[in-house]
């Protein structure tokens, strides 16, 4: 048997999965999911029924997207994609997976992967500036593998960020990803990177 389970990354974006086992997930529990072209982290939010409710009425491009939508409007993603960050729906396509439960040391590897998400945003704002681009870095956010790396940003009008794309890969090693997100988004994504801080200002903390 397969089940819809609804996932959470940072930020509160979530997604849809199926999970073909016979040991149902629990809620919170730690996971490795298949993403585009590798692996994340994330915990679970929703399973069975309920999970796949809100999919098959908030997505539209997977199997289970519902003909008819619901009277009521779906959870917004604080986090989703503008067109300019390229990333399309796959129509019809099946659910990804959940891979895996996720070890502990999984759990340490995006632990530390977050603590260091504020130095990376940091450093995007130092090349942003550098190619004088009029754009407002919010968040920076790794793929648990580091294959990918995603940057939230605010703008006031189209950005031309193809330049400053090539300069991050080559950066950092990874494929990148601009998200163009709104005002009310970006108090969510603000407040993920504040918390980022926070804990790796309380590592540090505890080293001492």
């Amino acid at each position: 048997m397969t089940d819809v389970v609804e996932v959470r990354f940072k930020g509160n974006r979530k997604e849809y999965f199926s999970w073909p086992s016979a040991e149902p997930l629990v809620l919170h529990e730690s996971v490795i999911v298949e993403v585009d072209r590798g692996q994340d982290f994330g915990r679970v939010s929703a399973v069975g029924p309920v999970a796949e409710r809100k999919c098959g009425g908030s997505c539209h491009g997977c199997s289970l997207a519902s003909p008819h939508p619901l009277a009521s409007s779906p959870d917004p993603h604080p986090l989703a994609p503008s067109p300019q960050s390229g990333e399309g729906e796959r129509e019809g396509a099946p659910l990804r997976r959940v891979l895996r439960r996720a070890t502990a040391d999984d759990a340490a590897v995006a632990e530390q992967l977050q603590r260091e998400e504020e130095d990376v945003r940091r450093r995007v704002l130092e090349r942003v500036k550098s190619h004088t681009l009029p754009m407002k870095v919010s968040d920076a956010e790794w793929q648990w593998d580091k294959k990918k790396l995603t940057v939230y940003f605010t703008a006031e009008q189209r950005v031309d960020f193809r330049t400053l794309v090539r300069d991050l890969a080559g950066l950092f090693h990874a494929r990148i990803e601009l998200r163009q997100i709104g005002a009310r988004d970006e108090a969510t994504a603000s407040a993920a990177a504040a918390a980022s801080t926070a804990a790796r200002a309380g590592c540090r903390s505890c080293a001492r």
